[in-house]
């Protein structure tokens, strides 16, 4: 029963992306819907402030996870990742700030996902952590898919868009392939 638990969650992670990038824009995501519906800085505005909170909890995770994981490849992994982030933040706070918007931050909060890994040791976090980091990525490529096509989007945002869409697929595919190698 647990392996074919496995196997129907492999092949979700596995293949949920790859068909929803042939899908188009998922309108059941309230975010992209809302995000689908505006045009010019209205969407810039709205696509950073979408993004930004996700990835400070991203970074928070990261943090999170370097302190109680097991593979020095992910520790390693996790270091680079949170210096590429908050680049990648301060960049977009700086966009956002530059359009007159208000910046909204996840920094240093302990979301729900956040209290989850705080809460668990060893490969019952990796498990966890590579899930929940996965999802994260799928989520801001979709959304960040969607700011790079917008034709109207300034061509800041879709340099952003493009950067995030290309780092967080190729460190979604990274995680995914840890899972398989250590939690087969």
């Amino acid at each position: 029963m647990r392996i074919q638990h496995a196997v129907a969650l492999f092949t979700l992670l596995v293949l949920l992306p790859v068909s929803a990038s042939f899908a188009g824009p998922n309108m059941s995501d309230p975010t992209i819907a809302k995000l689908s519906k505006l045009h010019g800085k209205a969407f810039d505005v709205a696509y950073l402030q979408a993004v930004i909170p996700l990835d400070d909890e991203a970074v928070e995770m990261a943090l999170t996870a370097t302190l109680h994981a097991d593979h020095s490849e992910l520790l390693r992994w996790n270091q680079d990742f949170v210096e590429r982030e908050g680049k990648q933040i301060k960049l977009m706070v700086n966009v956002l700030d530059q359009l007159g918007a208000q910046v909204p931050r996840n920094a240093a909060v302990a979301t729900p996902s956040v209290q989850a890994l705080r809460a668990l040791r060893g490969a019952a976090l990796e498990r966890k952590y590579l899930a929940v980091m996965t999802a994260h990525f799928d989520h801001t490529v979709a959304l960040s898919k969607l700011a790079a096509s917008q034709a109207e989007s300034s061509p800041e945002i879709q340099s952003i868009a493009s950067g995030v869409t290309a780092a967080d697929s190729k460190d979604a595919a990274r995680l995914r392939g840890w899972m398989t190698a250590w939690y087969p």
